[in-house]
């Protein structure tokens, strides 16, 4: 089978997504009541022409192919659902791109990467200590516990990366122990 031109394929967007929820959800229940929620909204019309397709979901974070005209539309079908099989969940759009990998790199979190200790959102080191409020490969934004550590600065966050979890890295500023 030969594959379409460039000009004649349709323009895919890829919607970055954040799941919320009270218990846990599979991924062919996510599907299921996101395409409910599609039906409900825009009929079986509206449905067959944005071709929703689940890339990935691990549980948390998620990918959601569409058609680049429906992207309004998508965001609004996940907006409208507010539970799954009797779980309250939330999902949050975090972003929209043209790639696969561009959506992976910015928006979820490949925290596997950075350090196996942690639990994923919280790090816990002698110097410091804090929330992930966002990853972006191997970079991290922390949010301390410690308010002084970002006084005089405009900014709520520490920038740290992996060789400054890690710790020992001769790249590390210098330090012998990466802080």
């Amino acid at each position: 089978m030969r594959s379409r031109l460039p000009v004649l394929r349709t323009r895919r967007r890829y919607l970055a997504f954040a799941l919320e929820a009270e218990g846990e959800i599979q991924p062919n229940e996510l599907m299921g009541e996101i395409h409910s929620s599609q039906f409900s909204l825009f009929g079986d019309a509206g449905a067959a022409k944005n071709r929703l397709k689940l890339i990935s979901f691990d549980g948390r974070f998620g990918l959601l192919r569409c058609h680049h005209i429906y992207i309004q539309d998508t965001r609004a079908i996940l907006a409208s659902i507010c539970s799954i099989n009797g779980i309250r969940v939330a999902l949050r759009t975090k972003g929209v791109f043209g790639t696969i990998k561009s959506a992976t790199e910015k928006y979820i979190p490949q925290l596997g990467k950075i350090s196996a200790e942690n639990d994923g959102r919280r790090i816990e080191l002698e110097e410091v200590s804090g929330w992930i409020i966002r990853t972006h490969g191997l970079e991290v934004d922390l949010c301390p516990d410690d308010r002084n550590k970002t006084k005089g600065s405009d900014t709520r966050y520490l920038g740290l990366t992996s060789f400054d979890l890690c710790g020992g890295h001769e790249d590390a500023d210098g330090t012998p122990d990466g802080l």
